[in-house]
């Protein structure tokens, strides 16, 4: 599909194969994809966190307030508050969906809607510049030509592949996503288990917020809006089950520059906002229900 895409917009508009179209695709795709790979840790569990666009918001509003307010900070404290804000973010998450036992979809949704309102306390409904030139080149620049982000994506995908593949942690994680209950008796720390995955999306989605504002070069109260779907979209299109135990990060990967293709495009052919989101809700419905049918399949 990413394929087809591609040759398809090279034909219909030339501007998309211009080098300034295609830096514009790559740093989209870095930030979705980051997203959606932490997206990916909660849904492999069967969980999902519909609060990871106002993490990444909360976490670019606190580097650009510390940034504004406190030049002389330096650039490590600012990147672990961000960080920090993050993992909290997922923490809180994590103890009401494990502990209180809230679905987690009704529980992220409304830690979204609060964390909005935190921004907005924080943010003083003003946006905030100041970044220093080391994070601008980490967000803006490249190394031979390849973006700042695009490496630090990769360098993760790669670091997450060996994660869930080798480690106890990416075990449990699909078996609790495949059969909670049969994780349980087998003597998985479930609650434990999800808590963390909930900890470390809050933090990928942290890390796509800082990032996103050092690129800008500013932090405003809007960032993030809208991107719970997009590392949704990104996940499902690229083959991660809604139902949990089914996932990898190769197929998030491409199921990200799918998505930031698609964005694009929809831009270069002029279509309208509406209808862009009209054109990514269908996308969802398309790969949800795709992976609804892989599952009778295999039942």
């Amino acid at each position: 599909m990413l394929a087809v895409m591609a040759i398809f917009l090279s034909a219909a508009t030339p501007t998309f194969l211009s080098q300034e179209n295609v830096l514009w695709v790559l740093y989209s795709f870095a930030v979705i994809g980051l997203a959606s790979i932490g997206m990916l840790l909660v849904l492999a569990a069967g969980d999902i966190d519909l609060s990871i666009g106002a993490q990444i918001g909360l976490a670019a509003i606190i580097a650009g307030r510390i940034v504004f307010h406190h030049p002389e900070t330096p650039d490590v404290l600012v990147f672990g508050a961000s960080i920090a804000s993050g993992m909290f973010f997922g923490l809180i998450n994590g103890i009401i969906v494990t502990k209180f036992k809230f679905n987690a979809f009704i529980a992220t949704l409304a830690t979204g809607y609060i964390g909005r309102g935190v921004i907005v306390i924080i943010s003083e409904s003003r946006n905030f510049t100041g970044f220093s030139d080391d994070l601008s080149f980490v967000g803006q620049g490249r190394i031979l030509g390849i973006p700042n982000l695009v490496l630090i994506l990769f360098v993760l995908a790669v670091f997450w592949t060996w994660v869930l593949r080798r480690t106890v942690f990416g075990k449990y994680l699909f078996a609790i996503g495949g059969n909670a209950s049969a994780a349980r008796l087998s003597g998985v720390p479930v609650d434990r288990i999800r808590m963390l995955a909930f900890v470390l999306c809050g933090a990928m989605g942290a890390l796509a917020g800082f990032l996103l504002a050092c690129r800008l070069g500013v932090a405003e109260q809007t960032i993030g809006v809208g991107y719970e779907m997009e590392a949704v979209a990104g996940a499902v299109i690229g083959g991660v089950s809604i139902f949990g135990g089914i996932g990898s990060v190769l197929g998030v990967v491409i199921g990200s520059a799918a998505m930031a293709v698609i964005r694009n495009g929809l831009v270069l052919l002029q279509i309208g906002a509406m209808w862009q989101l009209l054109a990514t809700g269908s996308i969802i419905v398309a790969a949800v229900s795709i992976d609804g049918i892989r599952r009778k399949i295999r039942g």
